[in-house]
């Protein structure tokens, strides 16, 4: 899970919620701490697969690869990591999430992505969804995207719709 802001420990602890909803469903959550206070992005995307890496080793986990979460910019983050090296991972949430315009995309390779936006996100993340999906799905991820009815930029998961877009990843890596 990448933690929005600056990536440090009050921004991880404030987004865990989401963590501790995915812990009851059966998935296990590592939250990397940015030790400068340097946000996750692209530019640091490639700590991910050593740190992946490192919690295999050190735990019993299920050999596959990960799936990205991210709250806000931390959702940002997720996708901006996965964008540099697809093949590694198994998909991506962002609830919400965005990228940039200029952000540069590898192939994706039909990398599922999750996407949600607050139909009244007051930083107006709202307006360039289908602007973003198209991008994503240009470069060949598969984007379930949708607005969140009156949500804002922070809001309820919908487990209805998330619960199912991830027995689907579970089931495709078996």
């Amino acid at each position: 899970m990448v933690a929005g802001g600056a990536g440090n420990e009050f921004m991880a602890r404030a987004q865990f919620w989401f963590g501790k909803q995915l812990v009851d469903r059966g998935w296990s959550i590592a939250v990397p701490i940015s030790p400068d206070g340097k946000p996750f992005s692209h530019s640091n995307a490639y700590l991910f697969p050593q740190l992946i890496q490192s919690l295999h080793n050190t735990h019993q986990l299920i050999p596959s690869k990960p799936l990205l979460v991210g709250i806000s910019s931390g959702g940002s983050a997720a996708i901006a990591i996965a964008a540099q090296t697809p093949s590694q991972y198994l998909g991506v949430v962002a609830i919400p999430g965005r990228i940039k315009a200029n952000a540069d995309i590898l192939p994706m390779q039909g990398l599922p992505i999750y996407l949600r936006v607050g139909e009244h996100d007051p930083f107006h993340w709202n307006r360039k969804l289908n602007e973003v999906t198209a991008k994503l799905e240009t470069a060949g991820a598969k984007v379930n995207a949708a607005l969140v009815p009156e949500a804002r930029h922070i809001f309820k998961i919908d487990w209805e719709q998330l619960e199912p877009w991830l027995q689907s990843l579970n089931s495709a890596r078996r």
